[in-house]
């Protein structure tokens, strides 16, 4: 299959699926003020809802992170299957020239297997700031013996994609791209390298959620696609199968149900594939489903379960063993829903009586961390703008009021888009989204009798350190 074939859509009732059951999703979603980017249901090979909160869109290469740890697991098997690797080979074996006079004992026992099911003789990532990731993974000094105690390891993991590269003599993106992803019709696919060059194995991926979705299906149909055996026979079932305890783990992802390769067991016998801030791939074998999303759930110490618990409880019950009668009234509603979609902002109102009163006030700051010396908000007119003065140079933030414009964010310089709303008389908030890269901010801006603070709060991935302060200025 190429990527210019399309997977067919069709209307939720008849893949078996409630339009009401979506919409309570929607709703779910909506209340716990989730800032979900993207979400597909697959049903019996065929989607039956995809929604886009704009300004993201199907057509976006958005980063997936640790999803990323579940396509590495998919290459590891296909190498397996091609006679190139062996969960039993050890790691050590593989990069003789990397390692330190005395090899512990416990790296030298450390096998694939135990790199594919996160148990590493490491109780975290290694040291990544140094250039060879790998040779820092093998000599850093172990705290147990492989094979014992789950660790969430991402050197672990980044070493697989070593080892592929070794014995292919291929990046991981290029091994993969004629055995997997365009067998199955995946798009462009960007994978990022470490300073060595190889692909990082345990996060870097930029898909789309389509991308995904597909992705997910091939493992929902044991790895055959059109016919073709993409990926072994039988490794499906053995890598998303549970091979290790994980009640030792901090992180709430559907409760503690085990570890397989690179892949987290959920709830109702399903899996998951999970990246951070609300990347999933969870395929639901019982419904023959695929759920799909993007997101930035990280405002919330484990917003991605928020995310889960909403499909859990409004999309898993809403799909029936056989087609359903059509809805009209309930897919109206939703078919309007799904094509107005846009990014949650705070309950608010376009306009305040104190935006007349400060609008083309300049407010001079007092010393901080941005080294902005004075700030100016412009609510009048269609273009609403909060500039930042530093000397001679200014920045615009430009914002719609409870709606979306696009521009470029001031801290950093990339692409984004803002929004603002008034959600009390004396307080607006500006809400910043990146698109190339997991991360926004919210500006809270309090305005008083002459004087304003702006409370600037990052959400993601990026260094924000100096970014994260308070403005206080007077007029």
């Amino acid at each position: 299959m190429n990527k210019k074939q399309v997977l067919e859509r069709v209307l939720p009732e008849q893949a078996g699926v409630s339009s009401q059951g979506i919409l309570n999703f929607l709703d779910s979603v909506n209340d716990k003020r989730i800032n979900l980017h993207s979400f597909m249901l697959l049903r019996h090979g065929k989607i039956a809802a995809e929604g886009y909160y704009r300004p993201f869109d199907g057509k976006l290469l958005h980063n997936v992170f640790s999803v990323s740890k579940s396509v590495t697991s998919a290459a590891v098997g296909i190498a397996i299957g091609e006679g190139l690797l062996s969960l039993a080979d050890k790691v050590v074996d593989f990069f003789p020239e990397k390692l330190g006079k005395d090899v512990h004992k416990y790296t030298a026992m450390m096998t694939i297997e135990h790199l594919l099911a996160m148990a590493t003789v490491h109780t975290k990532s290694t040291n990544t700031r140094m250039d060879d990731w790998v040779e820092g993974f093998l000599n850093t000094p172990p705290d147990h013996a492989p094979g014992t105690i789950f660790a969430y390891d991402t050197t672990g993991t980044h070493t697989l994609c070593a080892i592929i590269q070794k014995v292919t003599g291929m990046t991981v993106h290029e091994y993969l791209k004629t055995r997997l992803f365009d067998p199955i019709g995946m798009g462009e696919i960007q994978w990022e390298s470490c300073p060595m060059n190889i692909n990082k194995g345990g996060s870097g991926i930029k898909c789309t959620t389509e991308d995904l979705a597909r992705f997910g299906q091939l493992y929902l149909q044991k790895g055959i696609w059109e016919g073709k055996q993409v990926l072994p026979e039988g490794w499906v079932e053995r890598s998303t199968a549970r091979h290790i305890d994980n009640s030792n783990t901090r992180m709430m992802l559907d409760g503690k149900n085990g570890y397989g390769y690179q892949f987290w067991r959920t709830r109702k016998n399903s899996y998951c594939a999970f990246g951070m801030g609300g990347q999933l791939v969870v395929v639901m074998p019982e419904r023959d489903a695929v759920f799909v999303s993007t997101a930035n759930t990280l405002l919330y110490r484990d917003g991605q379960q928020m995310l889960l618990d909403s499909m859990w409880e409004a999309l898993y019950p809403a799909m029936a063993d056989g087609m359903l009668e059509k809805n009209e009234l309930a897919y109206g509603q939703l078919k309007l829903r799904l094509d107005t979609l846009a990014l949650v902002l705070p309950e608010g109102k376009n306009q305040s009586p104190t935006a007349l009163r400060v609008s083309g006030q300049r407010f001079v700051l007092e010393k901080n961390p941005l080294e902005y010396d004075a700030c100016e908000f412009t609510f009048e007119g269609l273009s609403p703008r909060l500039r930042f003065y530093k000397g001679e140079d200014w920045v615009d933030i430009s914002f719609g009021m409870n709606r979306w414009t696009l521009g470029n964010e001031p801290f950093f310089g990339h692409r984004s888009a803002s929004a603002a709303t008034w959600v009390d008389e004396k307080t607006c908030v500006v809400n910043i989204q990146i698109f190339d890269h997991l991360q926004m901010f919210i500006l809270t801006c309090r305005f008083e009798e002459g004087y304003l603070v702006i409370h600037i709060q990052p959400v993601g991935v990026l260094s924000t350190e100096k970014v994260e302060c308070h403005l206080n200025g007077s007029l």
